[in-house]
């Protein structure tokens, strides 16, 4: 309570709802430069875009805006190494779920699907700058449809992958980072390893990256991760899985006995292995993916699949487009008003929603719980493993707007899963430096001001399923390109982020 006193002194005083571009001096900060090591009170200078100096005092200048943080933390800005805030960014440019949790850079184009052409929506962005910076995949779905259309039930052809490795090198030289598969999905579970082999090795040529939404998380999440080593190995690029788990209860409590084989067999065959989390035992996506082999009407196979999945009871609909009654009812909740079976409610739900996986549209999702905590726990412990949302702007699952304080809060301060000075290690200077970002990442001079100011004693998530948007707590303000953008924990309504392109003329 006291620290919360103080800071609202220092609030009224230093007129912090009235942010402006201008030079900044941030005085005594707790500052967690995004090294890994142990703190240092700083004070901290910001000319422009960029750190000028950091030094143990610093003389104000004249002309200066001076903010006292009395101890509070300042960090180098969180980058999400998984996002989806690209749908709808360009419509709601402050962003406020991701920059309200400290992040400053997202990554998007994920799970196989980016935008199309690349090169056209960065230049929007350029034209239309959003609150925090954004930098892309590109999507190896998006590729698939382009070339097969929606006959997509099937491995490509040799004559359409190399469309694909074309239409590739095109929006990797629009600056995207490398190459993102949803493999667990329709438009790319038919896809062949070569295929993705072979585009990662286009990926490979401009110093890209492979990231993928593996084949399947579930009872054999463990052969995906094989596949995701073997892409590695055959086109010679770092990979990484994102949004690590294990969904399903027969790899429950796996992590800490199988995981550690695949950090030693990548370093053995000299392979570079990452991977991102989000610290949730429920994931949201759409129901389909429960069922990896597609036979949907299968009795016996959709049993498995919801039992394998927590049961009825864990599966909860987010959104249905035939019936919005039901949005945030349980499968087992709708089996009871259908009077029918889980498995007959599931084959139902499936069947009514089948016009989407040959449009646009989502007609359903599902948020599913089916991880347990002492795998998610072991995950962020993990030093290789970065963080992510996997959110959206305006989602139905709280990680959307809950990731990063939920990892400083639930699982630094009051669980000691892992020290403070190295999870902001793994939320700044990591993902810079797997995204060659060599001016982000760290707070030190001459470095970018994506900057985040927060209270160790106090920062917590407070969104849930049943209001995802809640603002976090103990995070008060963000600071990207030198500018905030937020302030007193509220958007400033300032737009300085950056859509941010690799050089595919370089090796990143």
């Amino acid at each position: 309570m006291k620290s919360i006193q103080i800071f609202c002194g220092a609030l009224i005083v230093l007129g912090w709802m009235n942010a402006r571009a201008e030079n900044v001096l941030l005085r005594h900060a707790t500052l967690y430069d995004g090294s890994g090591k142990a703190p240092v009170t700083a004070d901290v200078r910001i000319i422009g875009e960029r750190i000028a100096a950091v030094a143990t005092t610093l003389k104000p200048l004249p002309g200066e805006t001076v903010r006292d943080l009395h101890g509070l933390a300042l960090a180098p800005g969180f980058i999400d190494m998984h996002s989806h805030a690209d749908r709808g960014l360009l419509k709601d440019l402050d962003a406020a779920t991701q920059t309200r949790q400290g992040i400053t850079t997202m990554v998007v184009g994920q799970d196989g699907e980016s935008n199309f052409p690349l090169a056209g929506w960065l230049s929007k962005l350029d034209a239309t700058p959003a609150a925090l910076n954004v930098t892309s995949m590109v999507g190896q779905a998006t590729l698939r449809e382009k070339v097969m259309g929606k006959d997509l039930y099937r491995p490509s052809t040799d004559t359409e992958l190399a469309r694909m490795k074309t239409l590739l090198g095109q929006e990797l030289a629009a600056g995207g980072f490398g190459l993102s598969t949803g493999l667990e999905y329709e438009q790319a579970h038919f896809s062949t390893t070569r295929e993705v082999i072979e585009l990662s090795k286009v990926a490979a040529a401009t110093g890209g990256f492979y990231i993928s939404h593996v084949r399947d998380e579930t009872d054999r999440v463990f052969d995906s991760f094989d596949e995701v080593l073997t892409i590695g190995r055959e086109a010679g690029l770092p990979v990484e899985i994102t949004h690590i788990k294990l969904g399903s209860t027969g790899v429950w409590n796996l992590a800490a006995k199988r995981m550690p084989h695949y950090f030693e067999a990548a370093a053995r065959d000299h392979i570079t292995l990452w991977a991102d989390v989000y610290p949730y035992t429920y994931w949201h996506s759409t129901i389909r993916v429960i069922v990896p082999d597609r036979d949907f009407f299968n009795p016996q196979k959709v049993e498995r699949a919801l039992a394998d999945n927590g049961g009825a009871g864990a599966i909860r609909l987010a959104h249905y487009a035939p019936d919005r009654t039901l949005n945030g009812k349980t499968l087992e909740q709708i089996a009871q008003l259908w009077k029918v079976s889980p498995v007959e409610a599931y084959m139902r739900i499936v069947k009514a929603t089948e016009a989407e996986v040959d449009s646009d549209e989502q007609l359903e999702d599902i948020i599913a719980t089916s991880m347990t905590e002492a795998d998610v726990k072991w995950f962020i412990a993990r030093p290789e493993i970065a963080f992510c949302t996997d959110g959206e702007l305006h989602g139905a699952h709280p990680r959307g707007a809950g990731t990063f304080p939920r990892v400083l809060g639930r699982y630094v301060r009051e669980q000691h899963v892992a020290p403070l000075s190295a999870v902001i290690h793994r939320m700044t200077q990591v993902p810079a430096q797997r995204l060659k970002l060599s001016d982000r990442g760290s707070a030190a001079a001459n470095f970018v001001a994506d900057l985040v100011i927060f209270d160790p004693a106090l920062v917590i998530d407070r969104a849930t399923v049943e209001s995802p948007e809640a603002t976090p707590l103990g995070i008060p303000a963000v600071m990207v390109s030198g500018t905030f953008v937020i302030d007193d924990g509220k958007p400033t309504g300032k737009h300085p982020g950056k859509a941010l392109r690799a050089s595919p003329h370089s090796p990143r």
